[in-house]
């Protein structure tokens, strides 16, 4: 019994010093533009050490700014002037009028969340709320079935796999079997019959 537990521990300090080593060499930083979030191009980089460098303020506060640390020094950026940025769980979140949303598949077709409150009887409960743009740098609208229609009218093909395949409740969905949302799947799939 004392090997086992002893086999246990050395297991889960070699999986724990593996994460943080991870956790370490992972970057956070921001993206200026678009093109720099197409190709991975941080500015302020800060190496993830398990301090905060970038501050957003957009849950109680929507501050217009963002305030990023890097070697000890502060840079205090507009949000309308950057992209966005990628914090240490590598995460990436665009800003668009001023908003911050989670960039959820930069695939076709970009899908966002973003958490909303909503109120209950005994205080609130967070929920994602979920949103699209047609490229990197387009308009982000809410993600359903009228907006998606709207946004790819030219596009026959998926206009008729959205009819054929999803309701307006499976526009948000997750695919697990091809590991993309829905949506991307089928505007891939009508892609390749053109």
């Amino acid at each position: 019994m004392k090997i086992m537990k002893n086999k246990t521990k050395i297991i889960s300090t070699v999986l724990l010093i593996i994460s943080l080593s991870t956790y370490a060499k992972s970057q956070s930083g921001i993206y200026k533009t678009a093109a720099d979030f197409r190709n991975d191009i941080l500015t302020n980089k800060n190496t993830c050490s398990g301090r905060k460098t970038i501050h957003v303020h957009d849950f109680f506060w929507n501050m217009p700014t963002v305030k990023v640390e890097e070697n000890g020094k502060k840079y205090t950026y507009l949000k309308s002037e950057l992209y966005g940025y990628r914090n240490c769980k590598n995460e990436v979140f665009r800003f668009y009028n001023n908003t911050e949303y989670q960039i959820a598949e930069a695939g076709n077709i970009y899908v966002y969340t973003q958490q909303k409150n909503i109120t209950q009887s005994k205080g609130f409960i967070v929920v994602n709320a979920y949103y699209f743009s047609t490229s990197s740098d387009g308009e982000i609208v809410q993600l359903t079935m009228d907006n998606l229609k709207k946004a790819f009218r030219n596009n026959d093909k998926f206009l008729l796999a959205l009819n054929q395949y999803l309701n307006e409740g499976d526009v948000q969905e997750y695919d697990q079997v091809h590991n993309t949302f829905k949506i991307n799947y089928l505007y891939s799939q009508a892609i390749n019959k053109q």
